[in-house]
C-alpha cells in the first residue's frame, strides 16, 4: 500500500478494528493496525497472497502480477496503481516487493526501489487464531521517492490512509469469508513446486 493506495473509497462495512496508530518522520509514514477478521488465518492467509488479484483489495490497482518465484515462500511482485488522494494529488505509482510467506501466520514485504516509486517501504501482516476468527496485527511504512505537495498537511495524508487501510482489511476479511467450502475448511491454493520462474511482462 502505497501513499494511502491513492485511494479515496469509502469504508466497507465488515471487520472489527480495534486500534490504528499513525506516524510521520522525517519523510517515512507508519501505520499499525489491529483488527479481528470473522474468517481463520488460512483463509485470510490465501486472500492477501493472490498477487495476480490485488485488486479485490484496492479499487485503484490498475495491475498485479508474480515477476518471479525465488523460491516457494518468496516472491517478488509487482502493482501499479493509479488514482487520487482526496482529489488534490494524482498520480500513477509503480511498486516492486520482495514478498516473504510464513503461512498461514505471517507475510512480509519489502519494497525494492528499483523499479518503484518508493525509496523505501515494509509491509508486515501477523495473523493469529481467535475462535473460527483471526487477530490481524498490520504494520507498514513507506518513503516516497516523489514530491508530495505540502498543503496535502500530515493530518490529510493520514486520514487517508487510515481510511484506505480500515477499507482494504474489510475487503480482505469478505474476501475470506468467500474462499470458506464445505465442512467449514478454507480452500487455498498449493504452494509453487520446481524451478523458480520469471514470467515475461
Amino acid at each position: 500500500m502505497a501513499l494511502c493506495g491513492l485511494l479515496t473509497t469509502g469504508a466497507v462495512e465488515a471487520a472489527e478494528v480495534r486500534d490504528v496508530t499513525l506516524g510521520h518522520d522525517d519523510g517515512i509514514y507508519h501505520l499499525r493496525l489491529d483488527a479481528r477478521l470473522d474468517a481463520p488465518p488460512v483463509a485470510v492467509f490465501a486472500v492477501i497472497t493472490d498477487y495476480d488479484r490485488i485488486h479485490r483489495l484496492h479499487r485503484r490497482v490498475r495491475e498485479s502480477r508474480v515477476i518471479r518465484r525465488i523460491d516457494a515462500r518468496t516472491a517478488e511482485v509487482f502493482t501499479l496503481l493509479k488514482g487520487c488522494v482526496a482529489a488534490i494529488f494524482c498520480k500513477t505509482l509503480r511498486r516492486v516487493e520482495r514478498v516473504t510467506e510464513h503461512p498461514p501466520h505471517e507475510l512480509t514485504a519489502i519494497v525494492l526501489p528499483q523499479g518503484s516509486d518508493l525509496k523505501s517501504g515494509r509491509v508486515r501482516w501477523q495473523l493469529s487464531a481467535d475462535g473460527d476468527g483471526t487477530l490481524l496485527r498490520y504494520e507498514s511504512e513507506m518513503e516516497p521517492a516523489f514530491w508530495v505537495p505540502a498543503l496535502m498537511g500530515d493530518a490529510l495524508v493520514a486520514r487517508s490512509l487510515r481510511n484506505t487501510t480500515t477499507d482494504m482489511i474489510a475487503r480482505v476479511e469478505v474476501l475470506a469469508r468467500k474462499t470458506m467450502v464445505g465442512g467449514g475448511e478454507p480452500w487455498v491454493p498449493e504452494p509453487p513446486t520446481g524451478e523458480p520462474t520469471d514470467p515475461e511482462r
